[in-house]
């Protein structure tokens, strides 16, 4: 536990609430424990505010209010959905194909990104160069026999990729397949286009370039012109789908979570060439995807449910510009620039992540992450999910109790 001139005062019951928080979180791996899983743990703990599952928390409301309408309207729908096997792969495909613009032999359905990164990585890669910091089931899932080589992002450059040395580091690592999400995660960083297309182009001959787009939707705010699909997404929504026309090699990935607050049913997909997507669907993958997952996908294809979600994700880009500006004016740390839908904190010198991530938990029931085990960030970090306004607020509040009055007290 960091501790220096400017500490945080921390009582007896607050310190064995974080040594039990902290074993829970050990026990975690890479990935921080889900909000249910610490509920559970904790249920003395009122944990109000959700700031590290990074979603729409608008979304997640036209989700449910359109669920429940077509549950009145056919009470057997839900039962069927339980019951009954849910369609193949390919047939859900074919309910996106119209709404993402591309054929839907080039779509594979999957339970969450995460299955899509898996599946790609471990059958279409020997060695994958990543950038650090990132998602780390980038690296996590090369299995044995797989290299993974990096690429070190700069925080002084607010980790803004640059596009000649990392295309440079790409060829010198001997990988076979790369790893680009724009906007990047931890840190929110975006590639613009014309950038993209550059890496794009120089490492054609590679077999596999990931390009993950799961927070693009939060990145129109004058940052970038999105890349439509070839027959023109009939959502309107910023999607990087032409790549994979253009580059043969190119695999798109997206998660449903991010944008429609839909973590628990576990819907994503990838974009790539078709014989790809028949290698994967013959080894596997046919149901893959629940009954409620499929019905999701269904709502996705529905023009009301994307006019209305376009609606409430210019009031969401709304809060997230704000929020952006008040942390941009904070004192009390230091924020970067973002073109995601949350935002990386470093913590003042001398203060843990983990001791802020804690006490956010335990005074105001805010849950946050701590970056501590992110490869490739060297230093006390935290991520904010961006919510509601009336969240963000307390998100800040909280983050200025602590940080703001700091006494020197040891523990």
């Amino acid at each position: 536990m960091l501790i220096d001139q400017s500490l945080i005062r921390i009582s007896a019951e607050e310190y064995g609430f974080m040594e039990r928080l902290e074993r829970l979180n050990s026990s975690s791996g890479s990935h921080s424990p889900s909000l249910n899983t610490v509920q559970q743990a904790f249920p003395e703990l009122s944990v109000d505010i959700d700031a590290c599952f990074l979603s729409n928390p608008l979304a997640n409301d036209l989700f449910w209010k359109y669920f429940n309408s077509d549950i009145v309207d056919d009470p057997r729908l839900f039962k069927r959905m339980l019951e009954a096997y849910p369609s193949q792969n390919r047939v859900i495909a074919e309910k996106l194909s119209s709404t993402v613009g591309v054929e839907s032999g080039h779509i594979f359905i999957s339970n969450g990104a995460t299955e899509a990164i898996q599946a790609i990585i471990q059958n279409f890669s020997s060695h994958v160069h990543v950038n650090v910091p990132t998602f780390s089931p980038y690296y996590e899932f090369a299995g044995a026999g797989h290299r993974v080589t990096t690429f070190q992002l700069n925080p002084a450059d607010d980790f803004v990729i640059d596009p000649r040395r990392y295309v440079d580091s790409v060829l010198k690592s001997g990988a076979d397949a790369a790893v680009l999400i724009s906007p990047n995660n931890p840190d929110g960083s975006l590639i613009p286009d014309d950038e993209l297309r550059w890496i794009l182009s120089k490492l054609s001959g590679l077999s596999t370039v990931i390009v993950d787009e799961s927070f693009i939707h939060f990145a129109d705010r004058g940052a970038t012109v999105p890349i439509l699909g070839p027959n023109g997404a009939s959502s309107g929504l910023p999607t990087l789908a032409g790549i994979t026309e253009e580059f043969e090699n190119v695999t798109l990935i997206k998660s449903m979570s991010k944008d429609f607050g839909i973590a628990g049913i576990r819907a994503g997909y990838a974009i790539m060439k078709p014989s790809r997507v028949n290698q994967l669907l013959d080894h596997g993958y046919l149901w893959n995807a629940s009954g409620i997952a499929e019905y999701f996908f269904s709502l996705f294809a529905r023009l009301t449910f994307l006019d209305e979600y376009r609606e409430i994700l210019n009031t969401y880009l709304g809060f997230i510009e704000r929020f952006t500006l008040m942390t941009a004016n904070a004192n009390f740390l230091h924020t970067y620039p973002t073109s995601a839908n949350f935002q990386l904190m470093q913590m003042p010198s001398g203060v843990s992540a983990d001791v802020v991530t804690n006490l956010l938990l335990i005074r105001h029931g805010v849950y946050v992450r701590a970056c501590g085990d992110k490869i490739g960030l060297d230093g006390e970090f935290i991520r904010v999910a961006i919510r509601t306004e009336s969240e963000n607020e307390l998100v800040l509040e909280g983050l200025s109790e602590i940080l703001s009055p700091r006494v020197a007290l040891h523990v």
